[in-house]
């Protein structure tokens, strides 16, 4: 008798949770479903962000700082700007000095009231979008966004 009510209650069980794993997406439902991320967002400090996205080999080949930003408004212009100073300690502690490589060129462009400041080392290019040119030692709000591109054979801008 018991294996009567028991059989039910489990089917009704396991429906519950399908039917709570699709209409809720969590992160291991989607990894269960989709496999690793081929791109991910991270909450760095109080209102930066740090977007990833990894090359074939699960190594980072693009990097974004930028302030928070719901994906709805990712198309909007970003309203206000970052600490320069927080964006500049993010920088060293994901690729620091040692691991950039030799600096082979730095440009400093303005577009439409922003300087966009490009330093290409041997191993990553990075560009920082700011309100001013000072940006890279300043203590105040003027880093925009801060991208950063790996020269990694596997990268597929830099695939061979």
């Amino acid at each position: 008798m018991l294996k009567y009510v028991l059989f039910p209650a489990c089917l009704l069980l396991a429906l519950f949770s399908f039917a709570t794993d699709a209409s809720e997406p969590s992160a291991q439902g989607l990894r269960k479903l989709y496999g690793e991320p081929t791109m991910e967002r991270f909450a760095v400090r109080s209102g930066i962000t740090l977007a990833v996205a990894y090359g074939p080999d699960r190594e980072a080949c693009q990097l974004l700082i930028a302030p928070v930003q719901s994906l709805r408004d990712l198309e909007v212009p970003i309203p206000g700007s970052m600490s320069s100073r927080d964006v500049s300690d993010l920088l060293q502690e994901v690729i620091p000095v040692a691991t950039r490589g030799k600096q082979i060129d730095s440009t400093t462009v303005q577009v439409g009231g922003h300087a966009l400041l490009k330093t290409d080392y041997e191993n990553v290019s990075i560009t920082r979008v700011c309100t001013s040119q000072s940006c890279v030692s300043s203590n105040e709000n003027q880093d925009v966004r801060t991208s950063v591109d790996f020269k990694w054979g596997t990268c597929p801008s830099h695939a061979e």
